[in-house]
């Protein structure tokens, strides 16, 4: 009999997917998947629960029942306002109508994690300390991170349960129903590249093509995330979760070009998201010349993604002592898993 069970709430999504997937094959746990809409491709051993987050009603009324949750993996992400900004309040909201729904529904809620990351920090924002560490100060820029974390303390010293926070960096995973993926919008742009006959230049400036990167494969994620919701030590904390090395994308972009069989060009910033979706066209000829699944280019790429992500000209790196120190010592290597992550798109018939 499984000794806890799992509500994540964002199952579908990358992280919450991950961890989906890596608790349905641990014998300990009985997984419940919380998403808006049945999810296209369902996990085995995974129960779906469809729900609006938004909704404290219909979210006490989807979770009732289940009287068995012991742990809440918080994954899932407010949508964006007409402006394309990060609402703190929405954020907030289903936050706080997940936790109320399965505290109500259960008596044996023990612990809630919940998924941060790098904008901790302020690494979408300029230059920050490095390595950034769990216990350094908090940025003057509006957070909904900080907002989420400080009901998470208040509610953990009103209840039975304690919480946790994961922060990794970007993410790299395969998810083929998700276009806001560096691995699949890199490789389509390499694929245009070659299509139309020019070679692969890095879309930014040299000083965010040599600067430092720090990346987290979402299974390593995942484990972590487990670890850090039944590891009692760990109670109560945040850690950065990254695959613990470093990078630069002058020595991953030449391996990109070669995949492509495509010369490597040179650092030459260009607004990807003002001038990729001209390129349509082209996709096309790429999807039939090789076989492709016909998919609207849109669907693997997200050209405004992959611009904020590369522009960073500043070092990005968040300290993994914490985790270590506390027991956790798994790792991954960022440049061989961008390219076998990219191989599992053209292995799918995505990619070329």
């Amino acid at each position: 009999m499984p000794q806890w069970t799992a509500l994540i709430a964002g199952a579908t999504g990358a992280i919450g997917g991950a961890l989906a997937g890596h608790l349905a094959t641990e014998p300990n746990w009985r997984v419940l998947g919380v998403c808006r809409k049945p999810p296209k491709h369902p996990i085995k051993g995974i129960q779906y629960i469809h729900t609006d987050l938004m909704n404290a009603d219909a979210c006490r009324t989807a979770i009732a029942g289940h009287t068995d949750i012991t742990h809440v993996f918080f994954c899932g992400r407010a949508p964006h306002d007409d402006r394309g900004r990060e609402s703190i309040e929405n954020n907030l909201i289903i936050l706080g109508n997940v936790i109320d729904a399965a505290a109500a529904a259960s008596r044996h809620l023990a612990h809630v994690n919940l998924v941060q990351g790098g904008k901790y920090y302020g690494v979408h924002v300029g230059p920050f300390p490095n390595p950034a560490r769990e216990d350094d100060p908090r940025t003057v820029t509006p957070n909904f991170y900080y907002d989420q974390e400080d009901l998470l303390r208040s509610r953990s010293k009103e209840s039975q349960w304690s919480w946790s926070a994961a922060r990794p960096n970007t993410l790299l995973h395969f998810s083929p129903d998700n276009p806001r993926n560096l691995v699949s919008t890199l490789g389509a742009y390499a694929a245009l590249c070659r299509e139309i006959g020019i070679p692969l230049d890095f879309p930014a400036g040299e000083g965010s093509y040599t600067s430092l990167v720090q990346v987290t494969t979402t299974t390593l994620l995942a484990r972590g995330m487990a670890w850090m919701a039944t590891h009692e030590p760990a109670r109560n904390n945040a850690f950065n979760l990254t695959n613990g090395d470093v990078f630069r994308w002058s020595r991953l972009w030449p391996q990109l070009a070669d995949a492509f069989g495509i010369r490597c060009g040179t650092a030459r910033p260009v607004a990807l998201a003002e001038v990729m979706p001209d390129w349509e066209g082209a996709w096309h000829r790429v999807v039939k010349r090789h076989g492709l699944l016909d998919r609207p280019l849109a669907t693997l790429a997200n050209w405004a993604f992959a611009d904020a992500t590369l522009m960073r000209w500043w070092d990005e790196i968040l300290s993994t002592n914490k985790a270590r120190d506390f027991g956790f010592h798994d790792w991954d290597d960022s440049e061989r898993r961008f390219m076998a992550i990219l191989q599992q798109y053209r292995q799918a018939k995505l990619l070329p």
